[in-house]
């Protein structure tokens, strides 16, 4: 199921079932889940007294399961909680009779009354192509469990109308093409976008918030941003290219996702390349209609790049960040070679 769905249900008055797994690398969602269940398990005004955490990266899954079928003398109802779920994945040759999977599968066939079981994982990414085989073995270990929560990261278009609401509960006063351009620099990362709200809530409490404003407040801000780079790359400025390598690299950026994000311009760019020159409110239209989602001042930032770049040098841009991508995923990679690498091919 979704969160959403989880959500919704527990807010009726629901009954939390059995037990619960939490897939996925949404930390968000995570959260506001097991908030949610522990208020539907151990009440408003229950404290700390039901809710028992491990952490099955140091405790084996058999003490969690010792766990859920102690009486507790102060709680009538109980949440446990299995942090890092993929802790207890057998390693090895698993010893005859020790199957962890067959020992959860008995625990749920006869589940103690009044207590609830959360194992969470949200170390694996299923768009990630490596980790995905890992996710496939954490829910085939965890496949007794009664619901499973998938926890999928959000679309950037999911993300825009999540802080939207956010931004509308705080009575932050902030436009939506501040906001979309939030969210790009973040990576739809709703944990991370929520603390930028209150950051920029507690800063203007009162006024609109503006690109200053956002400069100051969040670090991704004060980069001249992905638009900039494909700028550079675009005049074949290798030496500002490179320098904004140098400012992103200060600050700590995730290269694959600034790849992800770069790839992403450049493949609406060729589409806005073939759709024509249009005004920005008809491209973000016709690109709506073609299932890309997109406002009218983004439009008008990606017809200006698409008029820097030939169709031939947008197609061959792809081919190269596909290849960056690419060696930044192989294990041990040297990050800052492989985008200098990439800044000199694009610039040739």
């Amino acid at each position: 199921m979704k969160p959403k769905l989880l959500l919704r249900g527990l807010q009726a008055g629901d009954k939390p079932a059995a037990g619960y797994l939490l897939l996925g690398p949404e930390v968000f969602f995570r959260d506001r889940c097991l908030k949610a269940l522990k208020k539907a398990v151990l009440g408003d005004d229950a404290g700390e007294d039901g809710l028992v955490e491990i952490d099955l990266r140091d405790q084996s899954l058999s003490r969690l399961l010792d766990e859920t079928r102690t009486f507790s003398l102060f709680a009538t109802s109980r949440l446990i909680l299995g942090r890092n779920a993929d802790g207890s994945l057998p390693r090895g040759r698993a010893k005859a009779g020790s199957d962890p999977a067959d020992d959860l599968k008995d625990y749920f066939r006869d589940p103690t009354p009044g207590v609830t079981v959360v194992f969470e994982c949200t170390r694996y990414d299923p768009a990630d192509r490596d980790d995905k085989t890992k996710l496939e073995r954490v829910a085939k270990m965890y496949a007794s469990v009664p619901q499973v929560v998938e926890l999928d990261r959000l679309t950037s278009s999911d993300a825009l109308k999540g802080c939207a609401l956010l931004a509308d509960k705080m009575g932050l006063d902030i436009d939506r093409d501040a906001l979309a351009e939030l969210v790009e620099m973040l990576g739809a990362d709703m944990a991370r976008l929520e603390n930028e709200l209150v950051k920029l809530k507690l800063y203007k409490p009162d006024g609109p918030v503006t690109r200053q404003d956002l400069e100051l407040m969040t670090p991704e801000a004060r980069q001249s941003g992905a638009f900039e780079l494909t700028d550079a790359l675009a005049r074949k400025d290798r030496g500002r290219a490179l320098e904004l390598i140098d400012t992103l690299s200060r600050t700590g950026a995730y290269w694959p996702m600034q790849i992800t994000l770069l790839a992403s311009l450049f493949r609406q760019a060729l589409a806005v390349k073939e759709l024509g020159g249009r005004n920005p409110r008809a491209l973000a239209g016709e690109l709506s209609r073609r299932g890309v989602r997109i406002w009218p001042s983004r439009a008008e930032q990606l017809a200006g790049m698409a008029a820097q770049f030939s169709r031939a040098g947008l197609q061959e841009a792809l081919v190269a960040l596909f290849e960056a991508d690419r060696d930044l995923r192989r294990e041990r990679p040297d990050d800052r070679l492989i985008l200098e690498q990439l800044v000199l091919r694009l610039t040739a």
